[in-house]
């Protein structure tokens, strides 16, 4: 699932942050309804966050439950802590992820799940 859009707020400077996350994964036996990897998400952007964990944490909470043989997810972030105060520079954007099974290390699924993603 693609461009789930969403404001979460920094837990150093209490601003928003403009977020869209990108999920994948490959499942095993179990395969859930796409709206429930925009709540995994959502449920996570609800607290006070730091992008680099609520991505890891994303990717645990598909992989424990799911148990899927790859999971993926890539966060593309704009914070108010850049943009409106500091050093001020509207339109950085700040890139993390988390690859776990063989969305990790197989390079063609690896490739194929960032090639969406972009």
């Amino acid at each position: 699932m693609k461009n789930i859009r969403f404001v979460s707020f920094c837990e150093h400077h209490m601003l928003p942050v403009v977020e869209v996350a990108h999920v994948g994964y490959l499942p095993t036996d179990r395969v859930v309804g796409i709206s429930k990897l925009a709540r995994v998400v959502r449920g996570y952007a609800k607290r006070l966050q730091i992008q680099e964990k609520m991505t890891a944490e994303i990717a645990t909470a598909i992989e424990e439950v799911l148990h899927p043989a790859g999971v993926g997810v890539v966060i593309e972030a704009e914070h108010s802590c850049m943009t409106l105060r500091g050093i001020n520079a509207p339109g950085a954007k700040l890139t993390t992820s988390s690859l776990r099974g063989v969305v990790r290390d197989d390079p063609r699924t690896r490739e194929e799940f960032l090639r969406l993603t972009r």
